[in-house]
């Protein structure tokens, strides 16, 4: 079996879900690692499918080609590098809340590209009245990193930007 990723993008209807699994169902597919959310109207699907070896990315595409017609449908197909995918740090998660405005989550994650932290969950968004932006992610923080050093880094990052911050790791509060 060899592992295919896969990406879907568009309006939110229902039986989308349905239709991608079916048809990579009926060419022997099975889910390996699933992600979708739908925000504001639009739905995203990331799929990591594992197929026969004989299954191309070329065959997936054309199975999947008249599920994404139907649906209008974004769609993109392409080797899963499961040596890429960000676990081989540390794990934390940082919690960042406060006032909504613009620039937070470019600010956070280029703080974290900066130390090579990768981000491998994000998630966001405004809550509440009055309205409080909340950002979630989960990271890896590359080996050899010192969580107290991150720690005073985005310390001085939330601070800048108003708002306030803490880095888990380990389900130990470390801010």
């Amino acid at each position: 079996m060899r592992e295919i990723a896969i990406t879907a993008v568009g309006a939110d209807r229902p039986g989308i879900v349905s239709a991608i699994t079916g048809a990579l169902l009926e060419m022997g597919g099975n889910l390996a690692d699933v992600r979708a959310a739908l925000l504001r109207g639009s739905f995203a699907i990331v799929l990591v499918v594992s197929v026969p070896d004989d299954v191309s990315e070329d065959s997936v595409k054309d199975v999947l080609d008249p599920v994404a017609e139907e649906f209008g449908l974004g769609l993109w197909i392409g080797g899963a590098d499961e040596a890429g995918n960000g676990a081989d740090g540390e794990s934390c998660v940082i919690s960042v809340y406060g006032a909504d405005r613009p620039g937070i989550v470019n600010a956070f994650s280029r703080l974290l590209s900066e130390q090579a932290a990768n981000i491998v969950d994000l998630s966001s968004r405004v809550v509440g009245d009055p309205p409080i932006y909340v950002l979630g992610i989960a990271a890896t923080m590359p080996a050899g990193m010192d969580p107290e050093a991150l720690r005073q880094k985005l310390s001085k990052l939330a601070e800048a930007t108003g708002v306030e911050c803490s880095l888990s790791l380990d389900a130990d509060e470390i801010i």
